[in-house]
């Protein structure tokens, strides 16, 4: 039996610094037709092309299986003193780590593996998982891209539309589409499970005004996305959804049209990276107060320090049970859409705002208006002008009044 594998020999009598991991063929088989003692073949193809065997019977001192679900296992040898550091298929893996369990407790007749198995001819080359297309000519329409891709880059090739045969690509993890001609994303992007960062700049997502942005609430995304980068696409709206990345860490929808941000944006508690640079920003949502940024790019929003009003006239009403519910669905981020609930309250829900102290605000809200130094909620701020910033607060009942005119 054999597998293809990445394999990396530490040798434990050296205090030389560990090798990286080359591309290997590791194999189970006899020594000869006369003599049945199982050896372990080694072939890798940089370097001992011809192979190094290893004595199986008595001579393995430990199998390292914590991390077999994961394709990685560590089998060290006695003489020589070498560890084995193999990473592979999961399952392929466990059926090798299987072989080698059942020869070392002599249940295995050594007659069913070949002694071909003990001379690999050949290696097979490591699957691709970085794809980059700048040209049109190179793009794969018939054959399609890898399976295995987890980094695909479509640059600058003026599409206008989204090609589905990503959604196939399970293993995906960053998703570059910037310089292209897109107007919008399917929803069944939010299927790809481990789709980490997506860069859609320079596009344009915002043309025919407000889009559709279900790819935002559906799926695994919201579990996984850590980077999404809007710039660049002309938008003058951006949706509540974004609310639903809850993983969000940087996000970028510089160079837009934007006059506003919406409140959910304060519920991305992971959110490090913000950049809002190059827009028509007139105030920051109030929900952002109680950040901590890493940086905060604000520069070219020319009425983002203006404050208009400073009232704090406030009514509050009571909410009616319609509305109490919607908070308590928002509050335990309970999954909603109109097969669940009545269809005329899903834009209820879609669109409800959040107070400066977190919580969901449904129908009517107060809004006052105050200002604050960004320099704040943020280590590093960059700015064009003057770094106090006016913010739109929300505030859902007089506790949340009292807090923004008595900060502690």
């Amino acid at each position: 039996m054999k597998i293809n594998c990445n394999v990396e020999v530490v040798n434990r009598s050296l205090p030389a610094p560990r090798k990286k991991a080359q591309r290997s063929c590791l194999a189970i088989g006899r020594q000869s037709v006369k003599n049945n003692e199982l050896h372990l073949l080694l072939q890798q193809t940089t370097q001992n092309k011809l192979g190094t065997k290893y004595k199986i019977d008595e001579n393995i001192e430990k199998v390292f299986t914590k991390f077999v679900n994961n394709g990685k296992a560590t089998i060290r040898l006695k003489e020589p003193p070498h560890d084995l550091n193999i990473q592979c298929d999961a399952i392929q893996l466990k059926s090798f780590l299987r072989t080698l369990q059942l020869g070392l407790s002599k249940k295995l007749d050594a007659s069913v593996l070949c002694i071909s198995n003990m001379n690999p001819k050949s290696i097979a080359q490591a699957p691709k998982t970085k794809v980059t297309i700048k040209n049109k000519a190179d793009y794969p329409v018939l054959q399609g891209f890898p399976r295995t891709t987890e980094e695909l880059n479509i640059v600058g090739l003026e599409r206008k539309s989204f090609d589905r045969q990503i959604l196939r690509l399970q293993s995906l993890r960053v998703l570059n589409l910037s310089d292209n001609k897109i107007t919008s994303l399917p929803k069944e992007l939010a299927s790809l499970p481990c789709l980490i960062e997506l860069i859609v700049s320079n596009n344009a997502l915002g043309s025919g005004g407000r889009n559709k942005w279900t790819w935002m609430n559906e799926g695994t995304l919201s579990k996984t996305l850590k980077l999404l980068d809007l710039s660049g696409n002309g938008l003058i709206h951006l949706s509540n959804q974004i609310g639903k990345l809850k993983k969000l860490v940087t996000l970028n929808v510089s160079c837009n049209s934007l006059t506003s941000l919406p409140t959910s944006i304060g519920t991305l508690s992971s959110l490090k990276y913000l950049d809002i640079s190059h827009n028509c920003i007139q105030n920051l949502p109030g929900s952002l107060m109680k950040f901590r940024f890493e940086g905060l790019n604000i520069a070219h929003n020319p009425d983002i320090s203006r404050v208009r009003s400073q009232s704090f006239a406030v009514n509050f009403t009571v909410s009616t049970l319609t509305q109490l519910g919607a908070q308590k669905v928002l509050y335990y981020r309970l999954p909603y859409d109109a097969s669940i609930i009545p269809f005329t309250l899903v834009p209820c829900l879609d669109n409800a705002t959040y107070c400066v102290c977190g919580k969901a605000v449904v129908g009517q809200y107060n809004c006052v208006e105050t200002s604050k130094n960004v320099s704040q909620i943020a280590n590093e701020v960059t700015a064009s002008g003057d770094t106090n910033v006016s913010f739109q607060c929300v505030v859902c009942s007089h506790d949340c009044v009292k807090s923004l005119l008595f900060p502690r």
